[in-house]
């Protein structure tokens, strides 16, 4: 009697052991179930996120559209130069950057609303030269706003007495400040003086050089 009680109370141990690490196992299991679930639930929006976050970049830089552009302004702005502005901006823009207009600048002379490309070189052209271009079309000679013949034969720049200024003040078309540095540097840097057209075209290009000839003068 007494060894078939304690074969029984050992039965009964051993199935109360095995009913507990059943037991344990089966709640570990649903445990690491829900962490899983979890984890995907969250490794499926964070990559729906990050698919969400480069959709946008691209669509913000237009598929591969730079974000930002250069530009020169020269002429009648308070500030000519060379600017960085973002993609999409327009001529308005850029005389806003180049400090506005100046008093003599002919503002119809330029449509703010035409948007800037990357590269642009923009003159804001002065009510005199725009006065002086209308006359020269009707009468056939070039003269002053106040009427005078501007013919004189000797209207072109002196490229190796010109200041910086001088050259900008110039209104050559496409020489702008950033140009103007370039002419100015060269001719520094090649004993000080500008010998030939040569010259104009390795300071500021092939292009450049050979147009700029025919507003200045080599002494």
């Amino acid at each position: 009697m007494n060894n078939k009680k304690i074969i029984g109370a050992t039965l009964i141990a051993v199935i109360f052991i095995v009913f507990l690490i059943v037991g344990y196992t089966i709640q570990k299991s649903k445990k690491n179930m829900d962490y899983n679930d979890i984890s995907v639930y969250k490794g499926s929006n964070f990559t729906e996120n990050k698919s969400e976050a480069s959709y946008n970049t691209v669509d913000e830089s237009g598929g591969g559209v730079k974000k930002v552009i250069n530009a020169q302004i020269y002429g009648e702005v308070k500030k000519p130069g060379v600017y960085t502005l973002e993609n999409g901006k327009m001529v308005k823009d850029l005389i806003d950057k180049a400090g506005g207009f100046t008093e003599n600048a002919d503002c119809f002379s330029i449509n703010g609303a035409k948007k800037i490309s990357d590269g642009d070189d923009i003159e804001v052209k002065s009510k005199t030269q725009n006065t002086t271009q209308g006359a020269a079309a009707i009468g056939g000679t070039n003269v002053n706003a106040d009427g005078t013949n501007t013919n004189t034969g000797n209207d072109k720049l002196d490229i190796n007495r010109a200041t910086e200024d001088d050259i900008i003040n110039k209104k050559i078309p496409g020489i702008g400040k950033g140009i103007a540095e370039k002419i100015i540097k060269f001719r520094q840097s090649n004993g000080g003086r500008i010998n030939s057209e040569k010259d104009m075209e390795t300071a500021i290009g092939p292009n450049r050089g050979k147009k700029i000839m025919d507003y200045i003068e080599i002494n």
